[in-house]
């Protein structure tokens, strides 16, 4: 009989290499799992709580079942399947399935809060009908002739010139549009009073569509009452929100 160390080389390196194959099949046979079971648990470190609404999902094999309330859950999965998990209110995890010899899993999951993108909430001072008051009483039109009155009399032509000329009509044009700025801005700031006292009801978005709607005269707007002013108001309003 010829012993293992008499074998030309050849031979030899067949040999082992059959060994090889056989060792390594024996061990897949010992070792893979047809099955293996994989225990997890949810766990949040910041807010110790009950788990009511967890999903466990075998995206792999398209099967899902509800974790327990103390975070534990238990699946079943095929090795290198992907889990995930799902729970209200946090972002989804997930994981590959791995295998030991005893043909099971351990997972535990560390939940990370979800960032919220919240909504821009901007705060404005609201003013009250005796501030409005006092500020649309001083809406005036910014004077930009020079020569007016007795002195237009004594000056005839410097008061044809500043009446026709191109550069006092565009003067005139930038203080009419400055008095509709600052009168606009101020009926923005009265209607927001007016919503904060709960004369009428308008979103933040409506204030520009409801001013256009208004077409307030600035004369009385500057010179009505608040009773008048707020009793027009709400007349309009009822008639700006049938008509939309």
């Amino acid at each position: 009989m010829i012993g293992i160390t008499h074998l030309p080389n050849f031979e030899m390196n067949n040999f082992f290499l059959v060994l090889f194959v056989f060792g390594l099949g024996t061990f897949y046979a010992q070792t893979s799992c047809s099955n293996i079971t994989v225990r997890g648990k949810v766990i949040d470190t910041l807010r110790p709580q009950t788990f009511y609404q967890t999903v466990v999902f075998n995206k792999t094999q398209g099967t899902a079942l509800f974790g327990q309330p103390d975070g534990s859950f238990l699946i079943q999965a095929k090795l290198l399947d992907t889990i995930v998990v799902s729970v209200k209110e946090y972002p989804k995890e997930s994981f590959v399935v791995e295998e030991d010899i005893s043909c099971s899993y351990v997972k535990v999951i560390v939940l990370k809060y979800k960032s919220k993108k919240l909504n821009e909430v901007i705060l404005r001072p609201i003013k009250t009908a005796a501030e409005i008051k006092e500020l649309r009483q001083r809406l005036v039109l910014e004077k930009t002739r020079t020569v007016t009155g007795i002195a237009a009399l004594q000056s005839p032509i410097s008061y044809l010139y500043e009446t026709f000329s191109k550069k006092e009509r565009n003067k005139r044009w930038i203080a009419e549009m400055k008095l509709e700025d600052k009168q606009m801005a101020l009926v923005k700031e009265y209607i927001r009073t007016c919503i904060a006292y709960n004369l009428i009801t308008l979103a933040e978005d409506q204030i520009d569509d409801f001013i256009i709607y208004l077409d307030m005269d600035t004369n009385f707007f500057r010179t009505a009452s608040d009773y008048n002013l707020a009793l027009y108001v709400k007349q309009k309003f009822k008639n700006f929100v049938s008509n939309r």
